[in-house]
């Protein structure tokens, strides 16, 4: 007589139960920015959870159970204020004032100049109150404005909600990117279930459901180019459409696109078609349409690894804050954006110029680079990132922005330690631990690569 087989035990719905109980954990707190530490430990259980389930791809009805929690933990979230950020206040009110005094008014005016714009006091309701830097004008693109324009005009349809019908379609977003990604996979031969990398992500469930951010709408453009640029049947009108409109909702899809032109130019025409939109906003509201911008650009630092290095140089070729060069003020901060901008060049250069591989590999390994130099790094930026870890073929540098999704959480310290004692503290150590493992990680991986291939 032979004995069955014994079953193998799967981690699964340990893993499961964890990454239930963590976001649950995190979900019910009053306010996870007040009480940050216990937000950290019940982030920590989740992230385990979500590293279980993805690494043991289950499947059937432990998939199915996944996917259903993924799903409710959505709508959980959906109902919860804003815990970390601000910035979908600025999202709301920004689509009303579109129905008021048209699709140029963000570009034109701040919110802080709203009182004196004849707007209805309606307007200048709580989320207005709320709006940080109200004295810069938008910084966010045609698809990005279109989405907020739609969620205002849905909520002055029904008479409010204009929050929840926002974050409802962001979250339909960042859906459709699960979707993509587990549609890519299946095309790639490989699991379904290892979407959960993107799907299950406590990351990606509180920046978009909670928090609101409009990156899921640049992630989910990043994914159609993805699946656009697949080896295995190449659609490259698809491939830089979904890159453009990435572009369009955040300009980081401008920073792929060489990818794709290093691969092929068939479809290109699609790209610069799409990307003409860009110009929308100063043919709408003038020369000033892109003050926002620039001083996002100039004055903007958060949660920097490598631009804190380049700001130390800076200083040190100045001999200060500031120089007189050629007759110009020069500042350090200006300096180090420009050290940033050389320094991305030549990585760029060094990524773009090895013949042989994919689109997504480049493009992902651009997109890496780009946030581990910018001088500002938020926790839902490395929403941007997540599509290359989960479906980018030969992309080296996944298990770096895996291990970034898992630490950039510490990144929203600084908004603790702000009530806790008044000022807003960036802390360089903590920034550290987030940004150097990264590095070695990315780094690590690109040298075995090299190696492999002779």
């Amino acid at each position: 007589m032979t004995r069955s087989a014994t079953p193998a035990w799967s981690p699964a719905p340990l893993a499961l139960l964890a990454w239930v109980a963590g976001l649950a954990l995190s979900l019910s707190l009053d306010d996870p920015r007040l009480r940050f530490e216990a937000h950290l430990g019940a982030y920590a259980l989740a992230t385990l959870g979500w590293w279980g389930l993805a690494r043991s791809a289950p499947s059937g009805r432990v998939l199915a159970l996944v996917v259903g929690a993924a799903v409710v933990l959505r709508v959980w979230a959906l109902a919860l204020p804003p815990a970390f950020s601000e910035d979908v206040f600025r999202y709301v009110y920004e689509g009303r004032l579109v129905w008021y005094l048209g699709p140029g008014a963000p570009f034109a005016h701040p919110p802080a100049a709203g009182p004196g714009l004849g707007l209805p006091p309606g307007l200048l309701d709580e989320a207005w109150l709320r709006i940080n830097h109200p004295e810069i004008s938008t910084i966010y693109p045609p698809l990005a404005q279109l989405t907020f324009a739609l969620a205002g005009g849905l909520g002055e349809l029904f008479g409010g909600g204009h929050l929840l019908f926002l974050k409802g379609l962001l979250v339909a977003a960042d859906l459709g990117t699960w979707a993509v990604l587990a549609l890519i996979l299946r095309a790639r031969g490989r699991p379904a279930s290892e979407s959960l990398w993107y799907g299950a992500s406590p990351l990606v469930i509180l920046e978009v459901a909670r928090e609101g951010h409009a990156d899921s709408l640049s992630a989910l453009g990043l994914a159609l180019g993805l699946l656009g640029f697949l080896s295995i049947r190449l659609r490259p009108r698809l491939g830089y459409a979904g890159f453009a409109l990435a572009a369009l909702a955040k300009l980081n899809g401008l920073v792929v696109l060489p990818a794709a032109l290093r691969v092929t130019r068939r479809g290109l025409w699609v790209a610069l078609a799409l990307c003409t939109l860009l110009a929308l906003p100063w043919l709408l509201a003038g020369p000033g349409a892109g003050r926002g911008l620039s001083e996002y650009a100039t004055r903007w630092r958060a949660g920097d690894g490598a631009f804190g290095g380049l700001l130390a140089a800076a200083e040190l070729l100045l001999g200060g804050d500031w120089a007189r060069v050629a007759g110009v003020t020069v500042t350090r901060h200006q300096l180090a954006r420009a050290l940033v901008a050389v320094v991305f060049a030549a990585g760029a250069l060094a990524i773009l110029r090895p013949p042989g591989r994919p689109v997504a590999a480049r493009a992902g390994a651009l997109l890496l680079l780009l946030l581990l130099l910018s001088p500002t790094l938020h926790p839902w930026y490395v929403l941007w990132i997540l599509p290359f870890a989960v479906a980018g073929e030969g992309f080296t540098g996944r298990g770096a922005a895996l291990l970034l999704a898992t630490l950039s959480v510490l990144l929203h310290h600084p908004g603790w330690l702000e009530l806790r004692s008044g000022e807003w503290v960036d802390l360089g150590w903590v920034r550290g631990v987030v940004h150097v493992p990264v590095w070695a990680l990315w780094i690590r991986a690109s040298v075995r690569r090299h190696r492999a291939l002779g």
